[in-house]
């Protein structure tokens, strides 16, 4: 029997602003059998319960375009856990779905145990008959020195096509954002604890609070 999955915090109020925002609702989620395969009363029974399984939370962020995380309303508790009063409603008051795409969801999912950023390197290789390993034999400051040359033939394109980015927001400068993290990181460069967020909220949402 196929063990079922463990059942995770689904926030009411976070699903019910993310329908509003799109301009749908739970018996239209139903209705749409192409795009969405899980049933209204699925949907209606994790609002009431506040749990739902996680495939469905993802099926939830995929059509409505808003990441699971918000979904489950994970950003709501952090920014409940800042004790100075000032900043956290600043930042509560600021929170809404349509900051948070789907997008961000999959920056951070893993693909055969690599982030997407290693991936799409991985596959750029590959389409141009260029062996990963090629890649990986090379010293570390060999493989800087490329990853910031295709970030330097990359983001000009990208510029040109796309004005705004996933968030609304003007794509520059914030598309320089790994550009600058590929240029400043160290391979000794220590892995960020789990509670990243709380330690980093205010740099975490000063594009948000703008």
């Amino acid at each position: 029997m196929a063990k079922k999955s463990r059942k995770i915090t689904l926030n009411k109020e976070c699903v019910m602003e993310a329908l509003h925002l799109r301009n749908s609702s739970i018996r239209k989620l139903g209705k749409d059998n192409e795009h969405f395969e899980w049933s209204s009363k699925s949907v209606e029974r994790g609002i009431r319960d506040r749990e739902a399984a996680p495939e469905l939370l993802d099926a939830l962020g995929r059509y409505l375009n808003v990441e699971p995380d918000y979904l489950s309303g994970k950003y709501h508790r952090e920014c409940e856990k800042i004790k100075d009063d000032s900043l956290r409603l600043t930042l509560t008051k600021n929170l809404n779905a349509n900051k948070f795409p789907y997008i961000k969801k999959q920056q951070k999912t893993k693909f055969e145990g690599k982030f997407i950023y290693e991936k799409c390197l991985e596959y750029l290789f590959i389409s141009h008959d260029i062996s990963p390993v090629q890649f990986e034999s090379m010293s570390f400051q060999q493989q800087k020195e490329l990853h910031l040359a295709i970030e330097d033939a990359i983001v000009p394109v990208l510029l040109k096509y796309f004005p705004t980015n996933a968030m609304g927001q003007d794509t520059w400068p914030e598309i320089y954002r790994l550009q600058n993290s590929i240029d400043n990181y160290t391979p000794d460069e220590p892995v960020p604890p789990e509670d990243w967020f709380l330690d980093n909220i205010k740099d975490r949402f000063k594009k948000t609070i703008e």
